[in-house]
């Protein structure tokens, strides 16, 4: 990153940096979608609604991956910014040895208990069938996933962020083609999208994994130095990250349970959707704050500022633009984007193309909450990180569901999702100029 920005920060050296982890998160957000996709034309709405009721447990599971990661990640790149690259290569080595044993954990709790995590899902029990086929095959790939999402954040601390699109899509191509094999050809049902899911894990942990065994690495594993305290650092710091994997899981149980009442597995199959588009357009910032934060703790450990407040100005603009575009998108543009998952006259495409139609609401806001939440982490504030994390993504999400669903119905459900981004922007904006003078960086 220092040979990058040596002498100054320029328009195109940051977009260098910065655009791979915004395909990068855009290709996964559509690898979701095709999944989804798949799931409803190859199988049925039905078995989308049951891989909706399962989503809560891969959403947690993703979160404590992320939130080790994220949390790490920020940690070393400050090390390597403050020039300490022995105790960087010592942390990397040592948060590689706990997300395997984490993801492995994380297996056998939800193999052990499968049963009972199903019937608490409180899916019917046509969609509980769904679910279980789904998650039995499902948790065995949870390591590889761990450690994947791991060497993932730390190829672009090393200073290769391009790589990690190469290492998304090399897993990525696998998964959509066995998708369409396992349920097409080889009629394999939900079934198959669990195994495809699984052999993209593989894919990306082999290709990460082989990036820092054979290239030409600043990371390096060293031998294995014990630091409970940093560890205890890594959940902290990426507790925000972890809020908001994870919250997605949480808030889709909570919007299951009361759509279901209101007008049953058809209803959690078109939620299904929205949240997938949802999911897909806001992975451009989720990829733009993961490109941006390396810079943000590099330089902020180097106490370059200057630098940082440049990083800052670019970031105001991507965010401003961007969630114009993907609002005024699905005002205009809804009815054709929900035709991808299913054709027009159907009960599932008319309830669809409301929801995404209000998500317009929440997409023009939702930009400087989700770049918050990242820029609190880059700076080891994991605390703030989370607060607004879990206001958007969490608290917000459920009391707006519960509330807004009692008084409006359906459309109340679709509301939540704006309410959740409005009743977060005071607190944002709150701790923006409360640490502003301890970070060094300029609002203005």
């Amino acid at each position: 990153m220092e040979a990058i920005f040596s002498d100054k920060v320029t328009p195109k050296r940051f977009i260098h940096f910065v655009w791979p982890s915004v395909l990068m998160m855009v290709i996964i957000g559509l690898y979701y979608n095709m999944d989804s996709i798949f799931v409803v034309n190859l199988v049925g709405e039905d078995a989308l609604a049951g891989l909706s009721i399962a989503y809560p447990v891969q959403g947690l599971m993703w979160g404590f991956a992320v939130m080790l990661a994220a949390g790490s990640s920020a940690i070393v790149a400050i090390k390597m910014g403050e020039g300490d690259q022995q105790g960087a290569n010592e942390k990397y080595t040592l948060i590689c040895i706990v997300s395997i044993i984490s993801g492995i954990l994380f297996s056998v709790i939800c193999i052990i208990f499968m049963d009972p995590i199903v019937n608490f899902l409180g899916a019917t029990d046509e969609l509980g069938e769904y679910c279980r086929d789904y998650l039995q095959i499902l948790v065995w790939g949870f390591p590889a996933a761990f450690l994947g999402q791991l060497f993932e954040y730390f190829i672009r601390v090393d200073g290769k962020p391009a790589f990690t699109l190469f290492l998304y899509l090399s897993g990525g191509v696998v998964h959509l083609i066995l998708d369409y094999i396992f349920m097409g050809p080889m009629d394999m049902g939900i079934k198959g999208t669990a195994y495809a899911n699984i052999s993209g894990f593989v894919v990306i942990m082999l290709v990460g994994g082989a990036y820092f065994i054979f290239a030409d690495t600043k990371l390096k594993f060293v031998k294995l130095k014990n630091d409970w305290r940093f560890i205890g650092h890594c959940f902290l710091n990426g507790s925000s990250e972890m809020v908001s994997e994870a919250s997605s899981g949480i808030t889709t149980f909570f919007f299951n349970i009361v759509i279901i009442k209101i007008v049953g597995n058809v209803g959690v199959a078109a939620m299904s959707i929205v949240l997938n588009i949802h999911y897909l357009l806001i992975s451009i910032h989720l990829g733009y704050v993961m490109g941006v934060a390396p810079l943000i703790s590099y330089f902020y450990g180097a106490k370059d500022y200057d630098k940082v407040n440049i990083f800052i100005k670019y970031s105001k603009r991507f965010i401003l633009v961007t969630c114009i575009v993907s609002a005024v998108g699905c005002l205009l543009f809804g009815k054709y984007i929900v035709m991808i998952f299913e054709r027009p006259g159907s009960e599932l495409f008319d309830i669809a193309l409301t929801g995404v139609r209000f998500l317009s609401g929440a997409l023009l806001l939702c930009g400087a909450n989700i770049f918050a939440s990242g820029f609190f982490t880059a700076y080891g504030n994991g605390p703030v990180s989370a607060l607004i994390s879990m206001s958007r993504a969490l608290i917000m999400n459920i009391i707006g569901v519960m509330l807004l669903s009692w008084l409006f119905g359906m459309t109340g459900v679709f509301l939540t999702l704006t309410f959740a981004e409005i009743t977060t922007l005071g607190l944002t904006f709150a701790m923006f100029k409360k640490y502003k003078n301890r970070y060094h960086y300029r609002l203005g």
